[in-house]
């Protein structure tokens, strides 16, 4: 049985298009409601890369909330991507096999930042407290920790393109 990697995904770009990628992912929400599980656009001939539990942001129309099997299906979004014209923000985890990262799409320029095990290394969990603690503080969660360690992480990738 795969592990589930929680995704969310901001489309950007011009609304004409938007509301394109909008339907198409409204129209895999209803095939899934359907008992179809798993959706790929009629437009992506691939054997991987399919969405689940597929819904819309509240808040934002062109974002939207699913699961994939193990990691992101960062292909089968650029492949939207590109069909549509469209950019992109990812943001994923799987917290079981430690994934964790972000995936922007501008002018189909594609960057994706993640973390990998030597991220963790000074993060420690105590049991004593029932904490995490990192750089001199605690944390009840690990992904507050995860969440300073990316922003680092892109921040740092900004300051050596600039």
């Amino acid at each position: 049985m795969a592990n589930w990697c929680n995704n969310k995904v901001t489309f950007t770009g011009n609304q004409e298009v938007l509301e394109k990628v909008s339907n198409v992912f409204q129209e895999m929400i209803e095939k899934e409601t359907k008992g179809n599980i798993g959706q790929l656009p009629d437009f992506i001939e691939s054997k991987s890369g399919y969405f689940f539990e597929i819904y819309q942001n509240e808040t934002d129309e062109y974002s939207f909330h699913y699961e994939t099997r193990w990691s992101p299906n960062i292909e089968s979004l650029w492949i939207i991507a590109n069909h549509y014209n469209v950019g992109f923000v990812l943001d994923y985890e799987e917290s079981g096999c430690m994934v964790f990262g972000k995936t922007i799409c501008e002018n189909q320029i594609l960057q994706d930042y993640f973390l990998n095990q030597c991220d963790f290394q000074d993060c420690i969990y105590n049991v004593d407290s029932d904490c995490y603690e990192f750089e001199g503080e605690n944390y009840d969660y690990k992904e507050e920790i995860m969440r300073i360690l990316l922003d680092r992480k892109i921040n740092s990738n900004s300051q050596k393109i600039a």
